[in-house]
């Protein structure tokens, strides 16, 4: 809590004379230089500097304890440390605090060009296989056949290429997604103390000279010096290393640093370096990011090497299987010289693995979850961490809070035991002088309110707006409604510099104490917490005069029924108290004093404040539950107060069991074992019973989601399988320990991120469907064609193409699907349920069937049934002569470099088709040297096919809705638009480079309508009665159904 003593800001005047004074009288003893004369301040940034030397403290101390300490520094740097930075200042952006002393913007180490990941794309062994490969058959080829022997690796090196700009576009886009994602992620408000008022804004708007106000939790958000402070201590691991929390006092150490969490305390500090400046800016500008691989990838990263040496066992079968028949085969021979015929086998070889190998398995990951952490945002979910992402899909437990995540957080009192005498109806509406109590009494509970507070009222368009807890805000709008001036009374009574100590709240003891020094030297201690828990500590009471009472065991008990009956009606109830000390009673220094003496304490108020259920939680409890997930509710509030609302939401049901933390921390794990499945609500918790609860649950195997907004609740957070921190309420240190951030601290947010976690789960398992089916029909044809003896109907150039399709292409279609309502229907997957469960191997055997039928039989009655040449060339009169092909003629002779050679007549190519090969020119200009058709025609029916069943793996279980939900991704649509495009033009335009050669129209329409028949198939084997196993998913607890 800022020092709020009436001090003015400094004249401009004085502070260049001060400052000008400072330069003058103190340069020589104190060690600072002279400041240049265009600047409005009486230090420079290299003296700064000497302030902030890295794991230099003493020198640090040295140095400012010479500049004549922190109120000296403020001086220096135009700052009022009673004040904060000036109106003037404020109006003016800080421009020229900023231009001399930085912006708090943290430098992160440079992105990596995209032409930077296209050389590292290209580092990929199999690529650079590939390309050694190519050039050696464009060097071979060129000297065999100049005219068009180079074509083939010409074509190959263009897929190579494809394949890695695609790739380091996808890397790029990637990296600046997740880089926004952290910026957001570093974004956050941060209280300060401008022109007298306590502000909140955000950290890349700190400068140097800011008095900050930090509270136990909170990040510091950049290097500064301790102003004042209560019980401060910072953890500075992430910096020092030191795992010990560090205490901070003027004597010996008063420095705070950037990125590190206050560990407990209250303090007021001066900024001293922002962004690079600070030592964490320092080092994070060398930092490189990089996301580390989330279970889902590495699951999938080891099936992709199964599935890679599968391809390669087929690769090394394939190039056998083809140099054996080259070795039997008279026709090879005339096609190939040895040379060439080694390379081609090696390329296809080549390809095969490099079409074998998932790489598109983690990519698809990567491209999910990236989309869907951005559309996640959108829905108010900040991924911190992206396995929680894919984890919060299968979640089986979520352990929620109450106030503001279930409840509006919109706080208002409407009940009252004020001074000795219940208010109700009559609370809400009453002014100052409705109240009929004694006016002292009365005044003094304001000032214990005033006091005894970490919120304050900000004013926004002329009404009060609560900054900090919503709870005390409540009871800040109820006397600032009576008409009491709030900050004045602050000022007034409560004073750091004199001594006074604020003990923040404590989630253990539910509550927190100030002690003020009086006039007389007497201390006043003023205590606010958890109804019954201040009550339990009571010995007395104000009544209705001012009088104080005796607490007696009736009255004891009329005011537990009054907190009873508020909390039965739903309301959160905070008792008000005091103590008075005489003098000498205290130690002088409040400093030494290890906890509030709140005991033997006066009751001076008790209040009902109410916080309406959000509107939206109700149904979305209903589908968690609809998903088989159990919801709990675990909260500091009463046991009447958390049932009343659990209730209401849903979560209570007439079975369900509600336990208080002191019942559930002294129950045994056996005992508790047995209750669990029916516990729904945990009441007057500690973080030790959630941290507690989260173990136990984990330990029955249940995936468990935690909700937590203060620093206490960090360990439970970090031991969940998915922790989320509230955006608005929580605590830096809670932030830090979460997985994701619920930005509006809504339920209805989290049910969202369930949705997204199972969205991208099974948006994985329909591109590992997909890719998988592509991967056994190419493989398999490619090793049946070479076994057989005949050219495989894909060659290298194809089989690329193929790669990109199931790749890359299918990542961005399959793995960009939104979620749908229906992912609510299913019950959390075990953890170790299988990716590919028993209705996708279904669908990949099925479709793989039938393409594979569908493909050999083109390839063995494709060239006799649509008329196509059943050899695809002409060979040279050379090899014709060797091959003692009986059916040339010469009925045209030309000498070409003195050598006759046999020409073929168009007439004579259509009549002649068991012409196989030529690598000499030899036909007439109007003749075609070569007729890819056939191929052409197999290509184009398998592309289709896989074009079509990537419909079909929109849906990995037994629904045949396959264009269900198709307009709402348009990428899919897209994806599917540009396949079908770059495969007209290859096919169409491919010619000697791609070996593929223009069909008709009307063939065109036969490959397309080949292709869909994936569709009717893929209705067919829906059928087929298969069904996912049980095993694959969370058993469901009874309660929750």
């Amino acid at each position: 809590m800022p020092d709020f003593t009436s001090v003015q800001p400094l004249p401009t005047s004085s502070v260049k004379s001060l400052k000008s004074n400072t330069q003058s009288t103190t340069a020589s003893s104190t060690g600072i230089s002279k400041v240049a004369p265009s600047s409005p301040y009486g230090i420079t940034l290299e003296e700064i500097r000497k302030l902030n030397q890295d794991q230099m403290t003493e020198a640090n101390l040295d140095e400012l304890t010479r500049i004549g300490g922190v109120k000296v520094l403020a001086t220096l740097l135009c700052v009022n440390l009673d004040q904060g930075l000036p109106r003037s200042e404020i109006d003016s952006n800080f421009t020229m605090r900023r231009e001399l002393f930085g912006h708090n913007v943290f430098g992160d180490a440079p992105m990596k060009s995209l032409f930077r990941l296209f050389i590292e794309s290209l580092q990929d062994t199999t690529l650079i296989i590939l390309i050694i490969a190519a050039i050696a058959s464009m060097v071979t080829g060129y000297m065999e056949h100049p005219e068009t022997g180079w074509s083939e690796g010409v074509a190959i090196l263009f897929g190579v290429m494809l394949v890695a700009v695609v790739t380091s576009i996808n890397n790029y886009t990637k990296e600046k997604q997740f880089r926004a994602l952290s910026a957001k992620n570093d974004d956050v408000l941060v209280k300060v103390l401008r022109d007298g008022k306590p502000d909140q804004v955000p950290v890349g708007e700190i400068s140097v000279g800011e008095v900050i106000i930090l509270e136990t939790g909170d990040k510091v958000p950049a290097d500064a010096i301790l102003i004042n402070g209560s019980d401060l201590k910072c953890n500075e691991s992430s910096l020092t290393g030191e795992p010990d929390d560090v205490c901070k006092v003027h004597q010996k150490d008063p420095f705070l640093l950037s990125s590190c969490l206050v560990a407990s305390g209250r303090s007021e500090c001066l900024v001293i370096a922002v962004g690079a400046e600070c030592r964490w800016g320092k080092i994070k500008s060398k930092l490189v990011q990089e996301q580390k691989a989330t279970p889902l990838m590495e699951k999938l990263e080891v099936m992709a090497k199964h599935i890679g040496y599968v391809g390669m066992s087929f690769s090394i079968a394939t190039i056998v299987a083809m140099i054996i028949i080259y070795s039997i085969s008279d026709d090879k021979k005339l096609e190939y010289s040895w040379p060439s015929y080694i390379l081609h086998t090696f390329l296809i070889g080549v390809t095969i693995i490099v079409v074998a190998i998932p790489e598109g398995l983690p990519l698809a990951v990567t491209i999910s979850l990236s989309y869907s952490t951005k559309k996640m945002l959108r829905d108010n979910n900040l991924i911190r961490v992206l396995a929680a992402c894919e984890t919060m899909g299968n979640v089986t437990s979520i352990c929620s809070d109450k106030t503001g995540t279930l409840t509006e957080n919109k706080m208002t009192v409407v009940q009252g035991w004020v001074l000795g005498k219940l208010f109700k109806d009559e609370f809400v509406s009453a002014s100052r002088t409705q109240f009929p109590v004694d006016a002292k009494a009365l005044e003094d509970l304001v000032a214990n309110i005033a006091v005894n507070t970490s919120a304050y009222l900000k004013d926004v368009n002329g009404a009060p707006q609560v900054q900090g807890n919503k709870t005390e805000g409540a009871v800040l709008l109820w006397i600032n409604k009576l008409k009491f001036p709030i900050m004045d009374i602050r000022r007034e009574n409560f004073q750091i510099a004199r001594g006074d100590r604020l003990f923040p709240f404590s989630s253990e003891k539910k509550s927190m104490a100030v002690i003020v020094k009086r006039s007389d030297g007497s201390h006043r201690l003023y205590s606010k917490g958890a109804a019954e828990v201040i009550l339990a500590r009571a010995t007395k009471f104000i009544d209705i005069n001012g009088r104080v009472q005796e607490l007696t065991a009736k009255m004891r008990g009329e005011l537990d029924r009054i907190i009873r009956q508020m909390a039965e009606s739903a309301l959160r109830t905070i008792c008000v108290g005091h103590r008075d000390f005489a003098n000498g009673e205290l130690p002088s220094d409040l400093q030494l004093l290890p906890d509030a003496p709140d005991h033997e304490l006066v009751v001076n108020a008790i209040f009902g404040i109410q916080d309406p259920l959000r509107p939206d939680v109700t149904d979305a409890i209903r589908d968690c539950k609809r998903a088989g997930i159990m919801v709990r509710m675990v909260t500091g509030d009463n046991i009447h107060t958390a049932s009343a609302i659990a209730k209401q939401c849903g979560i209570m049901t007439q079975d369900g069991v509600a336990l208080e933390g002191p019942v559930f921390r002294a129950m045994s794990v056996e005992e508790v074992g047995k209750l669990i499945p029916r516990l729904q609500v945990l009441a007057r918790s500690s973080p030790d019973d959630k941290f507690r609860l989260v173990n136990l649950l984990k330990d029955r195997s249940e995936v468990v989601g935690v909700t937590g907004d203060g620093t206490n609740d960090a360990p439970a957070l970090r031991t969940a399988d998915v922790g989320m921190a509230m955006g608005i309420t929580g605590t830096d240190l809670a932030k830090e320990a979460s997985d994701i951030i619920i930005m509006d601290d809504k339920f209805s947010s989290i049910r969202k991120a369930v949705l997204w976690g199972r969205c991208v789960y099974d948006n994985i398992r329909k591109f590992l469907q997909f890719q998988l089916t592509v991967n056994i029909v190419a493989l398999v044809v490619t090793f049946i064609s070479a076994v057989t003896g005949k050219e495989p109907p894909l060659n290298s150039v194809m089989m690329l193409w193929i790669n990109l399709i199931m790749d890359t292409m299918g990542a961005l279609a399959l793995g960009t699907e939104a979620p749908t309502e229906a992912l609510l229907d299913r019950r959390p997957y075990k953890k170790t349920a299988k990716l590919l469960g028993r209705c996708m191997v279904k669908n990949i055997i099925v479709q793989s069937i039938f393409q594979l039928l569908l493909v050999f039989l083109l390839l063995i009655y494709g060239a006799e049934t649509f008329g196509y040449h059943d050899g695809n060339k002409c060979v040279s009169w050379e090899y014709s002569v060797k091959a003692k092909f009986p059916t040339l003629t010469n009925e045209t002779c030309v000498t070409v470099n003195g050598d006759n050679c046999w020409s073929l007549s168009c007439e004579d190519y259509k009549k002649n088709s068991t012409v196989l090969d030529y690598p000499v020119s030899c036909l007439d200009d109007s003749c075609s040297a070569h007729d890819y058709r056939h191929y052409t025609l197999i290509f184009n029916t398998f592309v289709f096919c896989q074009l079509f069943n990537e419909f079909n793996a929109r849906r990995t279980n037994n629904d045949w809705r396959v264009f269900s939900g198709l307009v709402s991704n348009p990428l899919f649509i897209m994806i599917i638009a540009i396949t079908l495009a770059v495969q007209v033009l290859l096919a169409e335009f491919g010619g000697n480079f791609i070996k593929t050669s223009s069909i008709s129209f009307e063939h065109w329409l036969i490959c397309i309508g080949l292709g869909a028949l994936s569709l009717p198939v893929g209705v067919i084997m829906r059928w087929i009665p298969v069904t996912e196993s049980p095993d694959a998913f969370a058993n469901p607890n009874d309660i929750s159904q």
